[in-house]
Formats: structure tokens, sequence, C-alpha cells
């Protein structure tokens, strides 16, 4: 089966004429889910659910012509799949995918592999991704390091009013003090904001690192019957850090961090 990336159609030198249109998928959901009405994906088309046995894909008409890679397309596609997050559980399919047709959805993705979709979503059936997100305010933690260090302290001071050239070997060390500061507050918060929130949820993962004033980005696999709990921890987490750190709680969305990342499937 194969899961063309839409952009691939724009070739000018592939051979024939490309189709009008295609179907762009979005996720794959239990059969019999509905999507809200005002629901709609890419280029504001309207969703269709084609099922197959136990299971349905997600899909939208789309036109062939061009590549997908706006920011339009991508928030178009989160929309699809996280709104549907919200009352189903939902393998989101990689951005850009499409299929030739109805038939082709069917035959070509869903037939062959009804069995692998309806495991992974019986896994995730009760179950919601959210996502916490800590930044720090890069003012408080930098003059907490400033305080906490006598030597930082000193060369700033050293080499606050002074020629860049003349401080340079100083400027060097500085800057790798506060940087390794730094990485040590932030394992220290990380893992206090890990050991409140870990206990609410079913499986967690830790995201690559961001800007300078990164805390912690984490998914978190959440059971329905635990929402209560992991929202009352991440209140927590937020009050431990406030005037230090501004987080937030993102979700549901669709598990994109819970779902094989083997889409052999896909290619």
């Amino acid at each position: 089966m194969t899961l063309t990336e839409a952009g691939a159609t724009m070739d000018e030198g592939s051979a024939g004429p490309a189709p009008l249109t295609a179907q762009y998928v979005y996720a794959i959901v239990p059969a019999g889910t509905s999507a809200p009405d005002e629901l709609t994906g890419i280029d504001d088309g309207d969703i269709e659910l084609i099922a197959h046995g136990p299971v349905a894909a997600v899909v939208g008409k789309v036109v062939t012509d061009r590549a997908f890679g706006r920011r339009d397309d991508l928030l178009a596609h989160s929309r699809v799949t996280d709104t549907l997050a919200q009352r189903c559980p939902v393998i989101p399919v990689r951005f850009g995918s499409v299929v030739t047709d109805t038939g082709a959805v069917v035959g070509e993705l869903l037939e062959p592999n009804t069995e692998f979709f309806a495991s992974v979503l019986d896994e995730l059936s009760g179950h919601r991704q959210y996502v916490v997100r800590a930044r720090y305010d890069e003012e408080a933690v930098l003059a907490e390091i400033v305080r906490e260090n006598p030597e930082i302290a000193a060369l700033r001071e050293d080499t606050r009013d002074h020629p860049v050239e003349a401080t340079w070997n100083e400027r060097i060390r500085l800057g790798e003090l506060v940087a390794r500061a730094l990485e040590v507050k932030r394992d220290v918060d990380s893992a206090a904001l890990l050991d409140l929130l870990v206990p609410a949820a079913e499986a967690w993962n830790i995201r690559a690192a961001g800007e300078v004033d990164h805390l912690i980005d984490v998914a978190f696999l959440v059971a329905d019957e635990q929402l209560d709990a992991f929202d009352q921890a991440a209140e927590q987490a937020a009050r431990n850090l406030a005037g230090r750190a501004r987080v937030r709680l993102i979700g549901p969305t669709a598990p994109y961090d819970f779902v094989p990342d083997d889409d052999s499937w896909a290619s």
C-alpha cells in the first residue's frame, strides 16, 4: 500500500496527467465515529469517514495540483485530528498523505491493515494525550542563578562595565557557568514536575529541548478516569513554578506521541 505525499504530484516531468483530485488521509478512527458537521479540513473541504469493518479512515477530497506545506494546511490537519481526539481514539496519519480515490482508501489502506488499526485503537480507547509545556521566565531564572552562584555574580560584576575585548575570557567563563547552572536547574525543576504528573498518567514522552527558556515539553497519555487527578497535578505544578516559569496544559490532542512510530503500513 502506498500513501503518497501530495506534493509529489507537482513534478512537471512526471509521466501522464495527474488526477484532478485525490483523498487526503487525516486519521484512522473506530467505525461508527461521527465528525462534527462544522469540521472542515484543508482548503475548508468537507470531511468524510470511510469505514471498513471495525475501523474508518478520515479523509477529504483535495486537488492535486499543488504541494501541501503551508501553515494553513498543517493547522487544518491538526484541527481535524485534535477535534476527533476529543470524542474517540485516533491514529493520526502523517501530514501530507493522499491516496488516489475512495476505492484505494479501502483496498490499499483499510483492508490490509484492519487488524493492526483495530488493535492500536483498542489500546488508545479511554485515553487522551495532553502536552505540558513549561518555559522559564528568563529574567527571573537568571536572577536566581546569579544569587545562588557567587562565582557567576562576581564575573557578572567584573564584566559589566568593561569592554568586551578586555574581558573576553571572563565572558566566556561566565557564559559556560550560566549554561551549566541553567542545565542543573532545568533538571531539578523537570524532575519535580514529572514527580507530580507521572503518577496520574499511563505513559509519558519527553520531547526535544527548545530555546534557552525551555524547561520541559512532555506528552502524557492519560486515562479518562485520571483526568481530574492529572488536571489537579498540572495546576499544582504551575503554582510551584509561579514567578519562575509559565506552564501550559494543551489538549486533548491526537496521540502523536503514543502511536507506533513504525508506520511501514504507510510506505
